[in-house]
């Protein structure tokens, strides 16, 4: 069996088990009692109003400038604790406002012993319109700088109603079943990376600059995959802030979506530099490399904390590969038309 072959076979083998694996078996387990009581403080401006029930409650604004919301802090969570948090919720006729947080939310927020820390905190959902009964949940990691936790949800700056019911908020651990899945499939990818890697390398006859970019390329990418999100979301906001304070026109002009660009210029380059080392191999190969490398990195982040695979994502990876590919075949027509027409000269 050829190399392009078993390349084949293991990617689709290694896909399917990936995706088999995350659903079926489960990641967390309840490791301590529920932490959530039924003391919940509420604040409401005006005409709104919060509405308890035996079950949960109900958020009611008709001010698109006020915030509605109902909170409950938890003292003493010890640094570390992977904490669970669960709801049923249903909105009606939610009308966002201005800013992004302008809509129907629920969410867990950590607050260290100076001030509530936005910057960790995490949303379980956070909805506009109307929506029927679904159980959403979210699970974050308590920083060692946390000293509670607060649960709010809330309808900020927007209006509409919004229910949530059977909210629970408890401990959990990692299952040793997912923790010894989760290394063999990282582990799989990694080899089937390595051999996507050295079937460009030691294909032909290149130069060792082309060589090294290629190393450099695979390892950028795999990099920027095994970044847990929390790592990637601050590197992305402290790039963002530099090159805001250095340019303003920059910040006025340019869409901000570091992840998106970088994932397409990684790409990008990484299809110019198959098209330059594989000039003799097949379409369907080369185009195999840039699409199974796409889906490999989105797939491998089911196991990454924090982060999540996108279609999108696959789709700009897929588009910067073949972007580089055929700026190189291009490249390669003209220079055989120039060639051709000066030997027909």
């Amino acid at each position: 069996m050829s190399l392009f072959k078993i390349q084949c076979w293991f990617f689709i083998l290694l896909a399917g088990a990936t995706i088999a694996s995350h659903t079926w078996i489960t990641q967390f387990e309840q490791s301590g009692t529920e932490l959530l009581t039924n003391h919940w403080q509420y604040k409401v401006f005006g005409n709104n109003r919060v509405d308890l029930t035996s079950t949960g409650f109900t958020l009611f604004s008709n001010n698109a400038t006020a915030i509605t919301s109902i909170y409950q802090n938890i003292p003493e969570i010890t640094p570390g604790t992977i904490l669970l948090l669960s709801a049923k919720v249903k909105c009606n006729d939610v009308v966002a406002g201005e800013k992004p947080w302008n809509q129907a939310r629920l969410l867990l927020l950590q607050v260290d012993e100076k001030k509530e820390r936005w910057d960790l905190s995490t949303v379980v959902v956070s909805l506009t319109g109307t929506h029927d009964w679904k159980n959403y949940q979210g699970i974050f990691t308590v920083s060692p700088e946390t000293r509670s936790v607060r649960i709010i949800a809330q309808l900020s700056q927007a209006t509409g109603s919004f229910q949530v019911n059977d909210i629970k908020l408890y401990p959990v651990r990692e299952t040793r079943m997912f923790a010894m899945t989760r290394n063999i499939t990282l582990s799989a990818w990694g080899v089937f990376f390595l051999l996507l890697t050295g079937s460009c390398l030691f294909n032909r006859k290149h130069s060792n600059f082309l060589r090294l970019l290629l190393v450099c390329t695979f390892i950028s990418i795999i990099v920027g995959t095994t970044f847990p999100g929390d790592t990637k979301n601050q590197v992305s906001d402290e790039v963002k802030t530099h090159f805001h304070k250095q340019s303003e026109p920059l910040k006025a002009t340019i869409l901000w979506n570091l992840s998106k660009i970088w994932h397409f210029c990684s790409f990008l380059l990484l299809g110019l530099i198959i098209a330059l080392m594989m000039t003799q191999e097949s379409l369907g190969r080369v185009i195999f490399i840039i699409f199974s490398l796409a889906a490999g990195t989105e797939l491998a982040q089911l196991y990454i904390e924090g982060r999540t695979p996108l279609v999108a994502d696959f789709f700009i990876d897929t588009a910067g590969g073949i972007a580089g590919m055929v700026l190189i075949w291009l490249r390669k027509i003209k220079k055989d038309n120039y060639t051709s027409d000066t030997k027909t000269a």
